[in-house]
């Protein structure tokens, strides 16, 4: 009888530390997703490819002719992520023209209908802040924006968006080009800025945004935390997607660039190449991090502009990439700043082919 009931005693021991460790797992799988989710893919906008594609245009050309928009061309914006970056990019194109009123004009239409934008006058963004100031109105306009905000969850999921190839096959591995959005940004202001066909057709795209939240559909990824919310969104997508983990690129634009050098040089993301446009360089890195990303084949590519205000930087990085015999390719453009250059598709795409090209 004794015996029995030791051995009743043992079975219930052993269910009950299953039970535990079952609960531990599903904790702990839960806590590693909870902050990093996929959003279903979703095309970008023709009609906002078309109004930036005029912008554009206009800044490159000599008639430097504004856009003025009827309420009828308004109503061709539907998606509210493209309809907020129609109004923000709408902003700075009557800005570079120094059409003022015009620039404050949109803004106040873009937040009559909800949506608020990023005003940081400590950092004098954006640019044509002290312009705007001056008209009659701007007071309460901003006091609306700090409203808005206030409405607002200040946090949401770190997000991102797989787009699969076309002819995609599900038996068929394929390269990954992971992009991060700068100090703020969106998944659609990535989609724009990385049209390539090479992407479109050979390519698993991963395009992440952060969980703050910065303006209407603009985010910034967390200060804390951001490193391990990517490596996480990297994990579900290699355990969902058939990724070629042997070619695995990184990318973004300013703090987007920053990130990517952290993640691939440290190896938390194991890249094989980075694809740096205009970035901004973080610190810290140490000699054996340069040492390791040589030996495991490390490629980077940098697309810098003459007059960015991180020019001497982004050089002292290609410094310290030749030092380590890291294969690089360093392009500086003439008269832009910080920002990407003219044709920047084309530069795109050959930085592509150089980061895979099997040596």
């Amino acid at each position: 009888m004794l015996r029995i009931f030791e051995m009743i005693l043992t079975i219930k021991f052993y269910t009950m530390r299953t039970l535990f460790l079952l609960i531990v797992v599903l904790i702990c799988k839960f806590s590693i997703g909870q902050d990093i989710v996929e959003i279903p893919f979703k095309a970008l906008d023709e009609d906002y490819i078309e109004l930036v594609n005029a912008i554009q245009e206009i800044e490159n050309s000599e008639s430097k002719q504004v856009i003025n928009l009827e309420d009828k061309d308004f109503e061709k914006f539907n998606d509210l992520d493209t309809r907020f970056l129609m109004f923000w990019q709408l902003s700075f194109h009557y800005s570079d023209l120094k059409a003022y009123e015009k620039c404050f004009e949109i803004l106040k239409k873009g937040q009559s209908e909800g949506f608020f934008f990023v005003l940081d006058p400590e950092h004098d963004f954006p640019s044509y802040l002290k312009e705007i100031e001056k008209f009659d109105g701007y007071q309460s306009f901003v006091e609306q924006n700090q409203s808005l905000i206030k409405e607002t969850d200040a946090t949401t999921n770190t997000e991102y968006m797989v787009q699969l190839p076309e002819e995609y096959d599900e038996n068929k591995n394929y390269p990954l080009f992971l992009i991060m959005h700068g100090g703020a940004g969106s998944i659609p202001s990535m989609q724009y800025a990385y049209i390539s066909e090479k992407l479109k057709k050979e390519f698993i795209v991963a395009y992440f945004q952060g969980s703050s939240i910065e303006g209407s559909y603009s985010r910034s990824f967390s200060r804390t935390k951001w490193s391990e919310q990517v490596n996480n969104g990297y994990k579900q997508i290699i355990s969902k997607y058939p990724v070629d983990t042997s070619e695995i690129i990184l990318s973004g634009p300013s703090a987007g660039g920053g990130r990517s050098i952290i993640l691939g040089i440290t190896n938390i993301v194991p890249a094989s190449g980075l694809l740096l446009n205009f970035s901004v360089i973080p610190r810290g890195l140490s000699n054996d991090d340069y040492v390791k990303s040589a030996e495991r084949g490390l490629k980077v590519v940098q697309l810098c502009c003459e007059n960015d205000w991180s020019i001497q930087q982004q050089k002292e990085f290609a410094y310290w990439l030749d030092k380590y015999t890291i294969k690089n390719r360093f392009l500086i453009f003439p008269d832009k700043g910080h920002e990407y250059p003219a044709n920047f598709q084309h530069h795109l795409d050959t930085s592509i082919e150089f980061l895979l090209k099997k040596d």
